[in-house]
């Protein structure tokens, strides 16, 4: 299975990101519904879409992730808890492309 994870661009410089790479890698926490399932991350990427006041660089991304047929994605806290209150536009722009949102990582 592939997935992705993405993370508030807001973070960089703040966050190493380790709690989303531990918790992938162990598989648990969010990840633990792969125990038993051979997965891939194909993208780790960061979320603008407050930043820069439009949604082309995030629709762009989701483009790209279903082309190179990412399944999941894996919303970082830093993006469930969207400072702007835009997680149910972010999350509508991936679903649209058949992306399955999770919201979590660790």
């Amino acid at each position: 299975m592939k997935i992705a994870i993405g993370i508030c661009e807001k973070i960089n410089g703040i966050c190493t990101t380790m709690g989303c790479f531990r918790a992938y890698n162990n598989k648990e926490k969010h990840f633990s519904q792969y125990k038993n399932i051979d997965t891939e991350i194909m993208s780790f990427f960061t979320c603008d879409i407050c930043s820069k006041n439009t949604k082309e660089n995030i629709i762009n991304i989701a483009e790209k992730l279903k082309e190179n047929g990412v399944d999941k994605l894996h919303l970082g806290v830093c993006i469930v808890k969207c400072e702007a209150n835009r997680l149910d536009e972010i999350k509508e722009i991936f679903e649209s492309k058949g992306i399955q949102i999770i919201e979590g990582t660790h």
